[in-house]
């Protein structure tokens, strides 16, 4: 089959390409030939694409913004730098198709929407009529969502009815929470259930990873701190947790630096992490790949359920921690762990078979 995947690939995310590019790995290990469709998602580019003109200077100048107008020249270095680094991950790891947009989706036997926050609207800007499946295709081609991602409270902002007539374009539908994955069922007529499945970070092959392995961190002795997003009422708390057990492991600590780290060096630093802080899901995934001592903090908002759902569905609640708890240097047991994520591993290759 030919199978193209609707997804982030052009965010400068880490956990955004990744996914990508081990739904596209996953599938080509089934016998299909997988293409990244190149779609150009409008909010994607106008906030992790801008471009950089040659008046905006000058316009901060004469807003008297002078100190973004001082940092200008800085900013923009930067911001091309990381995006170039980016950019060197999709074409050394992507199947890009030609660049598109809503009208021009080039043809496939299926379409993969997914996985990742595709169907989160304060991401689109609402309702993003590619990633639900709303777009000209060939008569005979499918729709399918793979751990596709947003909220339960998201869905519910959006009229039921509009919600179901996209739904109503999926043949198959997975999603990556469990609460989503209830919610749809609940309230809306689909031909078929919809099913959770794994983040395809996790369902990937180890072996998927291991071909990025450079041992640039393999001698070096670190925490690794990483945040998905922050808290008003504890501003570092991610950072003082991580501090604390490098303390106590007699080791460094090291984070995610979104300014020097291409997505390569983002998998690696976990690879070789000593334990590992973070509040972020791929953070939180990535971990478990290299089966990293892990605590994963919790804000007490809904996006704790995006890594809580996948480590309590392993069994490994402990690894989940507050924002006033203490962390302290454990054994967790990988072995039940891994035996367990291996059976919901078979699941969810069991549905991208039956595609």
């Amino acid at each position: 089959m030919k199978i193209g995947i609707l997804t982030f690939q052009r965010a400068i995310n880490y956990g955004a390409v990744l996914q990508a590019y081990a739904l596209q790995e996953t599938l080509r290990e089934l016998g299909h030939d997988v293409w990244i469709i190149d779609y150009r998602q409008p909010r994607v580019e106008r906030t992790d694409r801008r471009p950089y003109r040659d008046d905006d200077k000058i316009k901060l100048l004469r807003g008297f913004h002078l100190r973004s107008w001082w940092y200008f020249d800085q900013g923009k270095s930067k911001t091309l730098a990381r995006r170039a680094r980016f950019d060197d991950f999709l074409k050394s790891y992507l199947n890009l198709s030609a660049p598109c947009n809503l009208d021009s989706i080039p043809a496939f036997d299926i379409y993969v929407i997914g996985s990742d926050q595709v169907w989160n609207s304060a991401i689109c800007d609402g309702l993003d009529s590619v990633f639900w499946g709303e777009f000209v295709r060939p008569t005979n081609s499918k729709v399918v969502s793979y751990a596709a991602s947003t909220s339960v409270r998201d869905l519910q902002k959006q009229l039921q009815s509009e919600v179901q007539h996209l739904l109503n374009n999926f043949s198959s539908i997975s999603v990556r929470e469990k609460e989503t994955c209830d919610y749809l069922n609940h309230y809306f007529n689909l031909k078929n259930a919809a099913i959770t499945v794994l983040d395809p970070t996790l369902l990937a092959k180890k072996e998927t990873w291991d071909s990025f392995d450079d041992d640039t961190y393999k001698n070096q002795e670190y925490v690794l701190c990483f945040g998905a997003r922050g808290c008003l009422e504890y501003p570092t708390v991610l950072q003082d947790k991580a501090s604390s057990l490098a303390k106590l492991y007699g080791c460094g600590l090291k984070t995610i630096d979104f300014n020097t780290d291409s997505p390569v060096d983002f998998v690696n630093k976990f690879r070789y992490a000593k334990a590992v802080v973070t509040s972020s899901f791929h953070g939180t995934a990535f971990s478990l790949i290299f089966n990293r001592p892990l605590y994963a903090v919790m804000y007490g908002d809904e996006q704790d359920a995006r890594y809580a759902n996948v480590l309590k569905s392993f069994g490994a609640e402990k690894m989940l921690v507050n924002l006033r708890q203490e962390v302290h240097p454990e054994d967790f047991c990988y072995s039940s762990i891994n035996a367990q994520l291996d059976a919901i591993r078979k699941e969810s290759l069991k549905y991208l078979l039956s595609l």
